[in-house]
């Protein structure tokens, strides 16, 4: 056996026969800021979970919160956490420090672990968030909301803005009584969206399932394997792009709503209430169609197209399905 090999064995023996030296972390943080209309937040808090809520004072206020046992055994830099806190114009910026994780450990595990910022702020400051594992909950907010996380999950409730954008991996994302311009991109994770208003909502998800309910506005919605469920909701414009998932829209629409939906494998049903007017075409590969629609006129139907009017005919519907069926029904 080479010496450099003989060696590195030794060490490692050694290393693994010393008893696991345990670290404990236990930092706080807490600094204020004063606010005016404009001023912009931006907290990076890694794997840190975050609180915001709004209050009637023109200061921000941060509160970090690092507490952490950690056991380790090998080569590397010892474990430690630090915060830096900058001011520049009317941007404020928190930036979580995680350090430690580099060198060489055969052990190393993390006991009474706890990472928190706690902010409470005038609820006209623009957010922007960025995180990796940690939670985001906002709620009371009236500016706009920029949020990007890895596998953190996202709570917005009772936020009024111009625009809310949200990217996220494997998370999931949970909107309740939201008015704003939605950009909602993501990969594994289920949104919920309830009791919201949107003048437009992009919502692009990989795998996840997207449920909308109480809610009004035009949605563009594109979803690889998940479903798309639509309960009581107002619609203007609809552009639905799915591939294996289901697709069932509960919606109220008016003479000028235009509703586009196509999908590979994935059934469509869609229950219309409101002003119906509109005419409608349905095209399929091998799947199964059923339309019950009160006072359709000029219906015609073939093995791959069945169409049809409604009403006046002022707006229209479209599917397209490879295998999936597709029902369109009128609603209660």
């Amino acid at each position: 056996m080479k010496a450099t090999a003989l060696a590195g064995v030794v060490l490692a023996a050694l290393l693994v026969c010393q008893p696991a030296a345990a670290v404990v972390i236990d930092k706080d943080y807490h600094e204020t800021f004063d606010a005016k209309q404009g001023t912009k937040l931006l907290v990076s808090h890694g794997d840190g979970d975050v609180i915001i809520t709004p209050w009637d004072r023109d200061v921000i206020d941060v509160k970090v919160r690092y507490h952490a046992e950690v056991t380790s055994v090998g080569i590397g830099k010892e474990v430690d956490f630090s915060v830096d806190f900058t001011e520049t114009n009317d941007t404020i910026v928190v930036t979580g420090h995680e350090g430690g994780t580099a060198g060489i450990f055969f052990f190393r595990s993390m006991q009474e672990y706890v990472y928190s910022y706690t902010v409470s702020a005038p609820s006209y400051v623009v957010l922007e968030l960025r995180g990796d594992d940690g939670d985001v909950e906002v709620s009371g907010w009236r500016a706009d909301v920029d949020c990007v996380l890895d596998d953190g999950d996202l709570d917005l409730d009772d936020i009024v803005a111009a625009r809310v954008e949200i990217h996220i991996e494997d998370g999931d994302v949970r909107l309740t009584e939201l008015t704003a311009d939605l950009d909602l991109r993501g990969d594994d994770g289920d949104v919920t969206i309830t009791g919201s208003s949107f003048e437009h909502a992009l919502l692009s998800i990989e795998d996840g399932d997207i449920d909308v309910m109480d809610s009004a506005g035009d949605f563009e919605i594109s979803v690889d394997d998940g479903d798309i469920d639509f309960a009581r909701v107002v619609v203007g414009n609809v552009d639905v792009r799915g591939n294996d998932g289901d697709v069932d829209l509960d919606i109220m629409v008016d003479p000028e709503t235009h509703i586009a939906v196509s999908t590979d494998d994935g059934d469509v049903t869609m229950r219309l209430s409101g002003e119906l007017s509109f005419d409608y075409l349905v095209t399929m590969d091998d799947g199964d169609v059923d339309i019950y629609l009160d006072g359709a006129t000029d219906t015609e139907a073939d093995e791959h197209r069945v169409s049809g009017v409604v009403g006046a005919g002022e707006g229209n519907v479209r599917v397209r399905t490879s295998d999936g069926d597709v029902t369109i029904i009128t609603g209660d």
